[in-house]
């Protein structure tokens, strides 16, 4: 991952703050798909690319309640709400207080500062992986999807609860349990299942191709999101990898959970 790239990406979102942001924009800018520059993103700084976008909108917007004349209304049409009542919650949420009263008080300065990306990053650990030709794989899956990738993350929670109801968590762990991630058409997809067909599930076929394999260790989802954070802020800018497919799949085992990752070489 190119932390130059990341910074340019972070100046054009500043420079369009009153603009419609899109991320297959910013991917570009940064060199990767959108599927893995959010997730890049949310394992470097601990929120996803829509939070920093919405906390600079709402740092801009005080500071010209502070200096400019501005109404309310406009201000919140600017920084692109729908409404002002949704904007004034937004505000009060952040900062703690109403548009009208930062406007009319006395009180100090808010802010949420730009970020800025640096390769002075903590001490890295050993990452130890495979690199396997694998064939195609048919599993048998319940799924759930989202526009987001932060309203995928909450309906994941969910459909999670819904088959622990069910009794299809018992029935996939028994056979090897996926969890496989899709970005596709502008949606984002989560499937969980195993390579056994029960009722109510629904075929998915994985793709045959190369992938990085990296064992976790662990079930643990405090240690998946470590590797995670690994492998998308350290291999991925240290290898002659990239991502080939936007897919990630994770097999959960008795006792741990291996990642795979679909790659194709780094283009010169």
């Amino acid at each position: 991952m190119n932390f130059e790239n990341l910074n340019k990406m972070i100046k054009y979102i500043e420079d369009n703050l009153t603009e419609n942001i899109e991320y297959k924009r910013l991917a570009q800018i940064v060199g990767t798909s959108e599927y893995t520059l959010q997730r890049i993103f949310i394992f470097l700084t601990n929120m996803s690319l829509s939070e920093y976008i919405r906390k600079r909108r709402l740092s801009r917007a005080f500071e010209e309640l502070k200096t400019t004349d501005i109404k309310i209304i406009d201000l919140a049409i600017k920084y692109k709400y729908d409404a002002q009542i949704s904007f004034a919650r937004a505000f009060k949420a952040m900062f703690e207080m109403t548009p009208s009263e930062c406007k009319t008080s006395n009180i100090k300065y808010k802010q949420f500062p730009i970020i800025t990306f640096n390769n002075n990053s903590n001490a890295c650990e050993k990452l130890n992986y495979e690199i396997k030709d694998i064939n195609e794989i048919k599993l048998y899956c319940v799924e759930t999807s989202a526009k987001t990738h932060d309203d995928l993350l909450y309906n994941i929670r969910k459909l999670y609860l819904d088959i622990e109801n069910n009794g299809l968590y018992k029935k996939f762990n028994e056979n090897g349990m996926y969890g496989i991630s899709i970005c596709k058409e502008d949606k984002y997809i989560y499937y969980v299942g195993s390579n056994k067909k029960y009722d109510n599930t629904i075929e998915l076929i994985i793709p045959a191709g190369k992938y990085a394999i990296f064992s976790v260790n662990s079930r643990e989802q405090k240690d998946i999101v470590k590797k995670e954070k690994m492998i998308y802020t350290q291999w991925l800018q240290s290898t002659n990898y990239d991502i080939e497919h936007e897919l990630n799949l994770e097999l959960y085992t008795k006792d741990n959970c291996y990642l795979y990752i679909k790659i194709k070489d780094k283009q010169n």
